[in-house]
């Protein structure tokens, strides 16, 4: 076992293991470096039993979660609290089988060990053994009720369009929230500074490098030789805004530079400015300046 998530993601594991290839609905998939995000719903019985991993699966229930029992290691639980809006947690490393006697709806998260494993290095933390958690037992949780929710429009998003460095953000965050809630992982209180002169260029460098937001916030962390936690701290007190953030408004700024003192095509700006297509970057430049491109730069000309 690699600790790294598996070539199938979650979401599909779940669809082989509830249902045959024609019943099972095709789940919705986001992957990060270290986690997978699915969207899963069916509104058939179905039940099915999950492979051993060395992984949890955190779910976010969007629908109350009808009647079926759950096992663990053989012994049969009768599921409760399972509410919209409720959370649940499974260990991959127990025999796990479910049943959905009705219409279900769910946001899945696949977390590796190895996950919580590069939480508590970069934090300076014991490795944590075990997540505490009650099997079959749902629970609230407003901060992954928010985190989670917040990767669902990058869920219904073309694949291409989602910024890699936002679906890190939301997972980095995701894996620390539960390392410390339910892992107990101490943190240390960080420095209150912000990044140095000579950090806050190479992380700048770096991003504007890559304006289409495949840099990792380790890959930034590490430019700046500080730890990821530290570095997300620091850059958004040095320049009040998250790295995610700051890239979008680069690109929007590249782009109405570009606009308006060049004679290059939407699709070749498009691509300049990192984003995944002409129509991407249409939608992105229309919600943040309130006209197209085409309209801001004939505008700016006139």
């Amino acid at each position: 076992m690699t600790g790294e998530p598996p070539t199938k993601s979650i979401g599909n594991l779940l669809a082989r293991a509830f249902g045959t290839p024609d019943t099972a609905p095709a789940p919705r998939v986001l992957r990060t470096p270290s986690l997978h995000f699915s969207e899963f719903s069916s509104d058939v019985h179905m039940t099915g039993s999950l492979p051993r991993d060395d992984a949890y699966v955190l779910t976010l229930h969007l629908r109350t979660r009808p009647k079926g029992a759950m096992a663990a290691e053989g012994r049969w639980i009768d599921p409760k609290n399972f509410h919209a809006g409720n959370a649940g947690l499974v260990d991959l490393r127990m025999k796990l089988a479910s049943e959905y006697a009705g219409p279900f709806h769910y946001l899945s998260c696949y977390l590796p060990r190895q996950a919580l494993n590069h939480v508590t290095d970069d934090a300076g933390a014991p490795r944590i053994q075990d997540l505490r958690y009650r099997p079959g037992v749902g629970f609230s949780d407003p901060v992954l009720l928010h985190l989670l929710l917040s990767v669902r429009p990058a869920l219904a998003a073309d694949p291409s369009e989602v910024s890699p460095l936002y679906a890190d953000h939301v997972a980095v965050a995701v894996v620390t929230h539960l390392a410390s809630a339910y892992g107990e992982m101490q943190l240390r209180r960080p420095s209150r500074g912000g990044l140095t002169p000579k950090q806050e260029r190479r992380a700048k460098e770096l991003l504007d490098a890559r304006l289409d937001g495949a840099v990792s916030l380790a890959e930034l962390a590490n430019t700046c030789e500080l730890s990821v936690r530290h570095f997300s701290r620091a850059f958004r007190q040095s320049i009040g805004q998250s790295p995610h953030r700051w890239l979008l408004e680069r690109r929007l700024e590249k782009a109405r530079a570009l606009l308006e003192g060049s004679t290059m095509s939407l699709q070749d700006i498009a691509t300049a400015c990192g984003f995944a297509s002409q129509s991407h970057f249409t939608r992105v430049f229309t919600r943040a300046n309130g006209a197209s491109p085409g309209a801001w730069r004939r505008a700016r000309r006139a």
